[in-house]
């Protein structure tokens, strides 16, 4: 028989023993716009902020994220592919590790990226006339501040919000290539790699 003395004793360890956190898995799909690559940081904000038909003149992005919570942590995985006439396309892979945070129905998310960068379709723009190859993979580094609301106290609720994103190419690579010129074909080169930053919409349910 336990004792009444321990009876709070108990009581107490049982409140501040930790629970496991429940599991949120949340299912998103992403559109938005990105910067073409620079070759810094700096440089990508720089044209982004000094462009005057920003929207126009970046490449349209699109994809998914698939996220598992597990209290503060997050853990997922990410795939999208930007668009646009006469511009080579980007593909990104990666996975996701980091933090978020709650507050009512705020969540706030703060994520590092690493994954393949994928270069393709060179021969889509109109200068380039043949290549060495049709597409090239990186590896790329990068960084994801989201925020969304929660609409919904059940499950699933809908989630509406934000992501901001910034990668960087770990190495780049010159690709040779045949270019057209006013006097002819002449060889040369395509450089791939750089800092790329980018905006999108996310709409998606958490489970």
């Amino acid at each position: 028989m336990i004792h009444h003395a321990a009876v709070p004793l108990l009581a107490a360890i049982a409140l501040l023993t930790p629970r496991p956190a429940a599991a949120l898995i949340s299912i998103e799909a992403l559109y938005g716009i990105a910067r073409p690559p620079s070759a810094d940081f700096r440089a990508s904000v720089s044209g982004a902020v000094n462009e005057p038909d920003l929207f126009d003149d970046s490449l349209q992005i699109a994809g998914g994220t698939l996220l598992l919570g597990l209290g503060g942590l997050e853990l997922g995985v990410i795939a999208d592919t930007t668009f646009a006439s006469s511009s080579a396309s980007q593909t990104a892979v990666g996975g996701l590790g980091g933090f978020r945070f709650d507050v009512g129905a705020l969540r706030v998310d703060a994520l590092a990226e690493v994954g393949g960068h994928r270069y393709g379709s060179f021969l889509e723009d109109p200068s380039v006339i043949t290549a060495s190859s049709t597409e090239e993979w990186l590896l790329y580094l990068g960084l994801r501040p989201g925020v969304a609301f929660r609409f919904g106290t059940g499950r699933p609720g809908v989630l509406v919000g934000v992501w901001g994103f910034a990668r960087w190419d770990v190495s780049d690579k010159h690709v040779p290539v045949t270019v057209s010129s006013a006097g002819g074909a002449a060889p040369g080169t395509v450089k791939l790699g750089g800092t790329s930053i980018g905006a999108t919409l996310r709409l998606g349910l958490e489970f």
